[in-house]
């Protein structure tokens, strides 16, 4: 029977291995972790730092679509209450000392500063341009008008008049109106429109001159031998000259242009009217004398000119 001595230094040896071996892993995994938690540290750090680049982006794309709205806003709000800034600060207490007048050519700038209703001495901030605009356009010659208070005292009244073109008469009234560039009637002062033609003819009280005579109106002032006598010349509506029945000849429909009381009335139809007020006016120049001695003149035809020296009906 044999016996086998161990040796205790062995196992010790063993036991030392086993234990670093432990410790080894120990450590490994503890390393493992916390990687693995420095990943995910990472990883959150990263998707924190995208999701605020983002959030900044939007924002950025907001202001950048909202700044030009908002600078819009402020220039408004500014332009909106620098004209209240200016009454409190600047005009408060400010007499009114004269009055300038702009675009006064009919009427004379007294008529128009008259026309303002404000007294001299009054203070700028308790002017309202509002009734002045309004007052003003209560004057038949005047079109537009804005005014603008400045604090040395001045008020500046700017205004558009009308320009008259020919004078008005209705078959059914004797009262005579004024016609302006746009075709509209106005009661305005005659004797301020100056020597103008004569538009007589039926159209209903709201309705503006047909655009025809409007035409032939445009077209006089072009020729000499017409505008020198255009306080002389009539021009009458389809339907103003009638025969003896009462009723209009094929022969004379369409616009007709009277040169006088008791000169021809030349018949210009409804067409063409700029081509046959320049015929019309050569006529004249040419042959001044026939003209005078025709009752009617039919420039109708575009190769003649028919006259004809009987009377003409209605």
């Amino acid at each position: 029977m044999s016996f086998r001595r161990s040796n205790p230094t062995s196992r010790a040896g063993r036991r030392s291995t086993g234990s670093s071996t432990l410790e080894a892993a120990a450590r490994a995994k503890r390393a493992r972790d916390h990687l693995a938690r420095k990943r995910r540290q990472d990883l959150h750090r990263l998707e924190r730092d995208r999701a605020r680049a983002a959030g900044m982006g939007d924002r950025a794309r907001v202001l950048g679509v909202f700044s030009p709205l908002f600078f819009v806003v402020a220039v408004l709000l500014g332009i909106g209450l620098a004209p209240l800034l200016g009454e409190f600060i600047l005009l408060r207490g400010t007499p009114l000392e004269r009055v300038a007048v702009q675009g006064a050519e009919v009427l004379s700038p007294e008529a128009i500063a008259r026309e303002t209703g404000v007294v001299a001495g009054t203070s700028l901030d308790t002017i309202d341009p509002d009734s002045i605009h309004d007052a003003l356009l209560r004057q038949p010659w005047i079109e537009s008008a804005r005014s603008l208070r400045l604090p040395t005292g001045t008020l500046i009244v700017s205004i558009v008049e009308r320009r008259a073109v020919a004078r008005w008469r209705a078959d059914t009234s004797d009262a005579v109106e004024l016609i302006d560039r746009h075709g509209a009637r106005f009661n305005g002062d005659l004797a301020v429109g100056g020597p103008l033609p004569l538009v007589s003819g039926s159209v209903a009280a709201q309705d503006e001159i047909p655009e025809e005579v409007m035409q032939i109106l445009e077209e006089i002032p072009r020729y000499a031998s017409l505008a020198r006598n255009a306080d002389h010349l009539t021009i009458l509506l389809p339907g103003r000259v009638t025969g003896p029945d009462g009723r209009v000849p094929d022969r004379l429909s369409g616009y007709v242009l009277q040169v006088g009381e008791k000169g021809p009335r030349v018949l210009l139809g409804d067409r063409l009217l700029a081509q046959r007020v320049a015929r019309l006016a050569a006529l004249l120049d040419a042959e001044e004398a026939t003209f005078r001695a025709a009752r009617w003149i039919d420039l109708r035809y575009a190769d003649r000119a028919v006259l004809q020296t009987e009377p003409v009906s209605g």
